[in-house]
């Protein structure tokens, strides 16, 4: 009898978890596809060390495209740096919210990760803006507005 239930609760899981699902997740994608990001704001682990606008070290943008590519730019005193890569958008189940997971291809000196690889995290926190997560390993804390045309 345990086997049934069992059963019918493995059927009633993954009937649950497929077409619904990944139609939201493909909603929250378009919400990336040809967009600009625009750096805002700078945090670090020390109190006071927020900056903003021509405040901080650097300006820089990501531009998601419709093709699941992404170019960031980034300028410091006059020297622009470029990457490319690309995107894809995941959904983490434990709280709702989903995430953008960057994969370089070139300008991998731009990359801001505690993992040392190619990948780069950005978590949706609103419908216009999106932060990295070095911070959790010492790095500046970067959010990203979306820029309106």
């Amino acid at each position: 009898m345990k086997k049934i239930y069992f059963f019918i609760f493995v059927i009633t899981l993954l009937c649950s978890c497929s077409e619904d699902e990944s139609s939201q997740l493909d909603e929250t994608l378009l919400q990336f596809e040809n967009q600009k990001w625009e750096l805002f704001r700078t945090t670090g682990n020390v109190a006071n060390s927020e900056r903003t606008g021509e405040d901080m070290e650097w300006q820089e943008y990501y531009f998601f495209k419709l093709d699941g590519s992404f170019e960031k730019v980034r300028e410091i005193e006059g020297l622009v740096s470029k990457a490319t890569g690309s995107f894809e958008v995941i959904e983490y189940n434990n709280d709702d919210s989903d995430y953008l997971e960057l994969t370089y291809e070139s300008g991998h000196e731009l990359i801001g990760s505690c993992t040392g690889d190619l990948k780069e995290v950005l978590v949706y926190r609103t419908s216009t803006i999106v932060s990295n997560t070095w911070l959790a390993c010492d790095g500046p804390g970067l959010d990203y507005m979306l820029v309106e045309d």
